[in-house]
């Protein structure tokens, strides 16, 4: 009689110790990765953006009282500004810029968190897979440069992540029938994400479609009724307060958004794939080399998971979030974190399906290799943001206008110019989205091209006693609104490319 085939043993689920430990491993794995990128104590306090002054600021606007829609721009639905609130609402106690520095240091703790989801369901294929796919996202360029400031990606992945955690706890298995409790819940939690940026409702109709078609109606319609009774809690006093604003600037504005010609679909690919930090590969072929290598190990990845019917909800969720970030009309560095949740998922249930004897193996190329290839950089040593000196430099009265709102809150002026009734918009350069003229395909002009809105940004930006400005790079002002600020002002100081402006014959500080 010939001998039986060989089979590789099916993958052990951790133990609960071993779970825990893996979890913990990587949460402080994924938090080190995100407090370095950030420039450590120093990067923290430092400005990081236009998008992350836009989030703080509105949810410290919102605790001044104000209305987003209806009293200042705000592009996006308010998840992530409700989420920011408790931070905001420090600003009572502490100053504006350690309220930031929290609220930083909160995201990057979301980020954590995410890392731990990636192991608690990759833990259902095995220890391996947990390791391998928490780790890969731990030290994922991709995740962890959206997840080291208060962006939106964040607050999606954890939805997702959370979402399908919690469905995965409402569904029959491991001696348990179905739970519907947890359905409802996972579907909230999921319907969330759609609350912080409209592309959460790609995801979550996803693993609805899924749930229809492994589970049953009942379960895809218990978890659709979680997810729209979430969106509804959050959106629905907004909406009655905000009216027709709030959808316009939610939904046609993003959709009248223009689609932008100097991200090619090579450099979106190479957001996804998490090569672009790689300090090691050097010229243009071999990082392009690069790309398309950790791509294709990607695709096999998925290939193997699909046969072998593991993990292909992740699969699916894969390919139809890099088709929405590949098809997006804007697309910036931070929007490859959508991606990253199911690419290294896919990779860890592939890794999970190689035979026992040689599984140690391929996940330790997996994580060595990938690891290298899309692991996030040491950050440049920070030097420290001159927050004293441009303060020291700003009138005590009247009201500080800025191009940027972290600017306010580092400098500690965005609660006191609240508090006394000066104006913000918030997002400044979101607002020529919502007025001007369109093209014929209905899309707003650039901001240089948009009259209208060079109009507003100069109104706003020389109403003050003083102006901060530090966009050098997509402010959008045209030549005529540059040459009026010079013409109408004087520049008192500029440290780290940040200018501290005056109206002509207005004291300073």
């Amino acid at each position: 009689m010939s001998p039986a085939p060989r089979t590789h043993r099916p993958a052990r689920r951790p133990t609960r110790a071993t779970g825990w430990i893996v979890a913990a491993g990587v949460a402080v794995l994924a938090f080190a990765v995100r407090w370095s990128l950030v420039g450590g104590t120093v990067g923290v306090r430092d400005y990081q953006g236009y998008d992350d002054g836009v989030y703080f600021s509105s949810a410290v606007t919102l605790v001044h009282g104000l209305v987003p829609y209806r009293d200042f721009t705000l592009l996006h639905p308010p998840g992530s500004m409700l989420a920011l609130t408790p931070f905001a609402a420090l600003t009572a106690w502490t100053s504006d810029s350690d309220a930031l520095v929290a609220a930083r240091v909160g995201v990057m703790v979301v980020g954590a968190t995410n890392a731990v989801l990636v192991t608690r369901i990759a833990g259902r294929w095995g220890t391996t897979a947990a390791v391998v796919g928490g780790v890969l996202y731990a030290v994922s360029f991709a995740a962890a440069w959206a997840e080291r400031i208060t962006l939106l990606e964040p607050l999606g992945s954890l939805c997702l992540l959370g979402g399908v955690t919690l469905l995965l706890r409402g569904l029959p298995g491991a001696g348990a029938g179905a739970r519907p409790g947890w359905l409802w819940a996972g579907g909230a939690v999921l319907g969330l994400g759609a609350t912080v940026k409209i592309w959460g409702v790609v995801p979550a109709l996803v693993v609805i479609g899924w749930l229809l078609v492994t589970a049953g109606w009942r379960a895809a319609l218990r978890a659709s009724a979680g997810a729209l009774g979430a969106v509804v809690v959050v959106l629905a006093p907004f909406a009655l307060a905000a009216g027709s604003d709030m959808f316009r600037m939610v939904f046609l504005d993003q959709l009248g958004r223009p689609r932008e010609t100097d991200t090619s679909i090579e450099q979106r690919l190479a957001w996804i794939a998490g090569t672009g930090s790689t300090t090691w590969v050097t010229t243009p072929t071999a990082q392009l080399a690069l790309v398309w290598a950790v791509l294709a190990a990607v695709l096999v990845a998925a290939v193997v998971a699909w046969a072998g019917h593991r993990g292909r909800l992740w699969v699916a969720l894969l390919v139809v979030q890099t088709v929405v970030l590949l098809a997006s009309p804007s697309a910036y560095q931070q929007y490859a974190a959508f991606v990253t949740p199911a690419l290294v998922l896919v990779v860890a249930a592939a890794v999970s399906l190689v035979p026992a004897g040689g599984r140690g193996l391929v996940a330790a190329g997996a994580c060595l290799g990938l690891g290298l290839a899309t692991a996030a950089p040491a950050p440049p040593r920070a030097t420290p943001f001159p927050a004293a000196e441009l303060r020291a430099a700003l009138p005590e009265e009247g009201c500080v206008q800025a191009d940027s709102p972290a600017l306010l809150a580092l400098t500690d002026v965005l609660s006191r110019g609240l508090d006394r009734g000066c104006e913000l918009p918030v997002d400044l350069s979101g607002y020529a989205y919502d007025v001007g003229a369109r093209d014929a395909a209905g899309q707003a002009v650039p901001r240089d091209r948009n009259a209208a809105w060079q109009r507003e940004a100069l109104r706003y930006l020389t109403s003050g006693s003083a102006t901060l400005m530090v966009r050098s790079v997509g402010n959008g002002f045209d030549e005529s609104t540059l040459r009026t600020l010079d013409e109408t002002t004087t520049t008192v100081l500029e440290r780290r490319g940040v200018r501290v402006l005056v109206p002509d014959g207005e004291p300073t500080g």
